[in-house]
């Protein structure tokens, strides 16, 4: 088994972690009066409802691609990888032909250099591409992306860029995408006749281990504990669709392609609260959503998290709250009921940091990290 730089120690604080998890998603419920609903129903990620996860991500993916399709936009791909000071260990070739991983002496073992680093390294290059000038001269409407990241078999993490854009201005994007290389081995290309096939392979090469896990944590790879370990999101996609949160809850009412036409077109309309939570949906022909407004939470661990967890709200004069006073319920709900493009960003970043903080699958960033010209187009869903 390839382990990715884990070692065992790492796997069994991570399987540990996701137990943990797990059992405060299964043995806590909201209680409705009629009905007690496990949080479990609610919650899905690539380890819990893996199933609904991988469905969501492939009708994404493919929804993307017909998009681009429709507007005559042409695929670049693109691998960008890491110089050699990120990769704790390098790939040698043996007389018998076969590959050994081996120590690499250029690698610099510290912070700026580890798993998480080279991560959020590529994401500045990313930044870096989408802010060339002639990416920015391309309208919103006529290019799209999806960008998929996977480790080396050392842990070092590379990613994979699927950019949909203008036949005429190909050449010009592929020869911005090179000006950004950090790396010798980073190559990109066009040529290529399928390009959902293209990216899924990559995608679900990085998912075998999901689709038939059935809950057992111990059947897990070293490759999704990687991603669990490191917080690295496998997939992020441009917003090019209405905002998942809506998709998810008309669960499968309308496809994502056609939901969005219709909310650019104003035949949907959606109504939110003062916290930006969605409350009803109407669509051509009358409402199709209505928030059901839970008054009671219950528990029934044995053992309760002792993460300042609080069977009540507390009371606020004002109506808001400060996230470091929210529980981690309420964090989370608000957290994930914002809109983006509406809220202050610093308090967006704020939000974020005090679910990290508190071990939520998201990652610290800097207070003014969404705070970008890139962020304005960015990536809106992570998977």
């Amino acid at each position: 088994m390839i382990d990715y730089g884990l070692s065992e120690m790492d796997r069994n604080f991570v399987i540990n972690k996701l137990k943990y998890q797990q059992n405060y998603l299964n043995e806590n419920f909201y209680d409705t009066g009629f009905e007690k609903i496990p949080y479990a129903l609610f919650f899905r990620n690539a380890w819990h409802n893996s199933q609904r996860y991988i469905a969501e991500l492939n009708h994404r993916i493919y929804s993307l691609n017909q998009y681009a399709d429709e507007r005559c936009l042409k695929p670049i791909f693109a691998v960008l990888t890491l110089p050699s000071e990120y990769h704790c260990k390098k790939t040698i070739r043996l007389k018998n032909g076969k590959t050994k991983l081996v120590k690499n002496p250029k690698f610099i073992d510290d912070e700026f250099h580890s798993v998480k680093a080279g991560s959020q390294q590529l994401s500045a290059v990313i930044r870096s591409i989408f802010n060339q000038r002639i990416f920015r001269s391309i309208a919103l409407l006529n290019k799209c992306y999806v960008t998929t990241r996977e480790p080396h078999k050392d842990g070092t993490c590379h990613l994979n860029l699927l950019v949909f854009v203008p036949s005429d201005k190909v050449e010009k994007c592929v020869n911005a995408i090179k000006n950004c290389f950090i790396d010798k081995h980073s190559r990109v290309e066009t040529a290529i006749n399928n390009p959902t096939a293209y990216v899924m392979k990559y995608i679900f090469k990085t998912l075998d281990d999901l689709r038939n896990h059935d809950g057992d944590l111990s059947k897990l790879s070293n490759l999704t504990l990687w991603y669990i370990k490191h917080k690295i999101p496998r997939v992020t996609t441009s917003k090019t669709f209405i905002s998942l949160d809506v998709y998810r809850i008309l669960k499968g009412q309308y496809d994502i392609k056609t939901l969005t036409y219709m909310y650019k077109s104003g035949r949907i309309q959606i109504l939110l609260d003062h916290n930006n939570k969605i409350v009803q949906i109407f669509d051509d022909f009358g409402e199709i959503y209505q928030h059901i407004r839970i008054n009671k939470v219950s528990y029934e661990c044995k053992n309760k998290p002792s993460i300042g967890f609080k069977s009540k709200f507390e009371s606020n004069p004002n109506g808001n709250k400060p996230p470091y006073k929210m529980t981690d319920l309420e964090l989370f709900e608000h957290f994930y009921g914002l809109d983006i493009d509406a809220v202050n960003l610093h308090y967006y970043a704020a939000c974020n940091n005090e679910l990290a903080r508190r071990n939520f699958n998201v990652e610290k960033v800097p207070m003014n990290y969404f705070n970008t010209d890139f962020n304005v187009e960015g990536f809106e869903d992570e998977f």
